[in-house]
């Protein structure tokens, strides 16, 4: 099989965001107790002197760099009592859980969760409980955490913390979790939920002004979705969309699940489409609200009218939860961490309008790290995280801009899941097409110019030989060599290969370097169902 990439480096979409490279943590299974907290039965060299697990905040903070958490949840939120959560451990009481089943020690709150995240080099994102929690709990929540004044839950947190007068300034509110869901404790119609999230948002910037709210979205290609935008969009900041790729039924016997797991993220682009255009709709107000979301333009051109420019903030997406989840194992194979790599290269694809993904979860439930009492494992999934966390992103002084690609690569034409992506593969020209090549790209303008490439072979038994083609740029120069170029790449012949306690090392990202060929082009050959991360210095052609 034969595929060429084209790259022009002026062709920039938009700047990539580290935040797209974000996590969550929630009171799941053994996410908190025994991911971020250690086992019961954990020796102590596991344990750093906060009481955290120290190898999981080493890999958290000095290889995946996630730039900012989400906490308490996810289903977890819509019940939880946040104030009993802070305090002395011992006088905190424990609650049911309603969510997941079970009891909740509250061992781990806020204070704990802001100390975790200092200690990780992240930033702190709290989700509200909008289920049976009330207006004036999250007043009190936002107050503790951020209160400056002389005021009750601010005196609270100064007492909780040894008299620390210093605020902890948590920048990211969210308004409740997947409330159009009926899983969901105190779950709301659209128009419910966006009345009530009204009032919450105006109440939350009177007690502090700076805070980055969140509205809580569907998958971006609903009516809740329309409804939620239209109603917020002159008071929140960003719109959170939830999918899961490899989730739902079907056959499992029948030898498709690669293909449904690879190119499940034409889903997720599709809902970013979706909601790119909802956004535009609910800044304009031109489209009547019972629009069908079947229709597919971007309505971009529209003047902002009823609700006003002025009025209006720059609305982005934040896709706090995304993963690929099959909901029958817990350990991952190399499948997921190709259907993860084509994830990520829809964020970097759409980095105009993402501005945050957090990857859920982020220790033991559906996660890239696994635990036992004294170990920690990095499962396949965690090495297109870390590629992409490491390689695709840039600086505030020197940022990385993503670039729209042109990939020419045949495509696959069988069962998707859902069914719908195979469905719209030739309604409009944006439909998916699930072409086996697929790539992303961000470049690093500067003295030293460079390109990052992330490139899946989604085609489960042909080795693909890759042209990728410059345009106004050739091979540039690194030191004394000229013309090298890294490649990671990450293969097994097995596409069911796991990495396990016993033998961690079965998938792992392998390291090379390749030689430009000609002045503009590189010949790549990737191995069936395999992914690499390419990092090439360039130079203007003169």
């Amino acid at each position: 099989m034969e595929a060429t990439i084209h790259i022009d480096p002026s062709r920039q979409i938009g700047q990539v965001d580290d935040r797209i490279f974000s996590s969550f943590i929630e009171h799941l299974g053994k996410c908190i107790y025994g991911g971020i907290l250690p086992y019961k039965d954990s020796k102590p060299d596991v344990i750093n002197e906060s009481g955290f697990r120290a190898d999981v905040l080493k890999l958290v903070r000095d290889e995946l760099k996630v730039p900012v958490v989400r906490w308490p949840g996810g289903n977890f939120v819509s019940s939880y009592r946040w104030k009993d959560g802070v305090g002395p451990k011992g006088q905190r009481p424990r609650r049911p859980e309603l969510a997941w089943g079970g009891e909740e020690s509250n061992q781990f709150g806020t204070d704990d969760f802001i100390k975790w995240c200092r200690e990780a080099r992240t930033e702190p994102y709290i989700c509200l409980n909008m289920g049976t929690g009330t207006l004036e709990d999250a007043l009190d929540w936002v107050e503790y955490c951020n209160g400056t004044g002389n005021t009750y839950w601010a005196n609270k947190r100064r007492e909780y913390n040894d008299g620390d007068p210093e605020p902890y300034r948590v920048k990211y509110w969210g308004l409740g979790n997947e409330m159009y869901g009926a899983w969901q404790v105190g779950n709301l119609t659209a128009a419910e939920y966006t009345r009530k999230a009204q009032q919450w948002a105006h109440a939350l910037k009177l007690v502090d002004p700076s805070i980055v709210l969140i509205s809580c979205g569907n998958k971006g290609q609903s009516s809740w979705d329309a409804t939620v935008l239209q109603g917020l969009a002159t008071q929140v900041d960003l719109h959170s969309i939830h999918t899961y790729t490899s989730f739902g039924e079907r056959d499992r016997l029948d030898g498709k699940d690669f293909e449904r797991k690879v190119f499940g993220p034409e889903e997720v682009e599709e809902g970013i489409r979706i909601t790119r255009s909802l956004i535009d709709l609910a800044v304009s107000r031109l489209a009547p609200l019972s629009l069908r979301i079947t229709c597919y333009i971007h309505f971009r051109s529209f003047q902002r009218i009823e609700n006003g420019v002025e009025k209006c903030k720059p609305i982005k997406i934040a896709f706090d939860e995304w993963g690929a989840w099959d909901e029958t194992k817990e350990h991952y194979d190399l499948t997921d961490s190709l259907a993860v790599a084509s994830w990520l290269n829809v964020f970097i694809r759409n980095a105009d309008i993402v501005a945050m993904a957090n990857y859920a979860q982020l220790v033991n439930v559906i996660a890239p790290i696994l635990t036992s009492p004294d170990q920690v494992l990095k499962q396949t999934i965690f090495h297109p995280l870390y590629l992409f966390s490491n390689h695709m992103r840039g600086t505030a002084e020197a940022p990385s801009m993503a670039l729209d690609l042109h990939v020419e690569s045949p495509s696959y034409n069988g069962e998707t899941l859902p069914k719908w992506i195979g469905g719209l593969r030739d309604t409009h020209n944006l439909a998916p097409k699930c072409k086996y090549i697929d790539a992303s790209a961000a470049f690093f303008p500067g003295d030293q110019e460079r390109v990052a490439i992330s490139i899946v072979n989604r085609h489960p038994t042909e080795i693909t030989t890759v042209a990728i083609k410059f345009f106004r740029y050739q091979s540039g120069e690194q030191g004394s060599l000229r013309g090298e170029y890294e490649v990671y790449s990450v293969y097994h012949h097995s596409v069911d290969a796991m990495n396990t306690f016993e033998d961690p090392n079965n998938v792992a990202i392998e390291e090379a370097r390749g030689t430009w060929k000609d002045g503009n082009e590189i010949h790549l050959t990737m191995k069936e169902h395999s992914s690499a991360m390419l990092v090439v210095p360039l130079r203007r052609a003169n």
